[in-house]
């Protein structure tokens, strides 16, 4: 890869001298990436879910309102029933 205008965080002669500590910088520098990412993606994540559960959430009170409602003609019914 040629990267123009950007010195990479390891050159050659670092390299050549400590390949396992240039290797486990690189790889620190991908873990921070990553963790990155990750914490990024599940921000994200988070918001589309409570947009999810406030609509879920408008429709189970809707639901709870019309069960309530069945509920009352229900007693009404057996109410009628009982005084005949």
């Amino acid at each position: 890869m040629i990267f123009i205008g950007m010195e990479l965080p390891v050159n050659f002669e670092q390299f050549k001298k400590s390949p396992i500590t240039a290797i486990a910088f690189l790889m620190l520098l991908v873990v921070g990436y990553l963790f990155y990412e990750l914490r990024n993606s599940h921000s994200q994540q988070v918001e589309s879910q409570n947009a999810r559960i406030k609509v879920l959430e408008e429709k189970v009170e809707d639901y709870e309102e019309k069960l309530e409602e069945v509920n009352q003609k229900l007693i009404e019914c057996f109410l009628i029933n009982q005084s005949r």
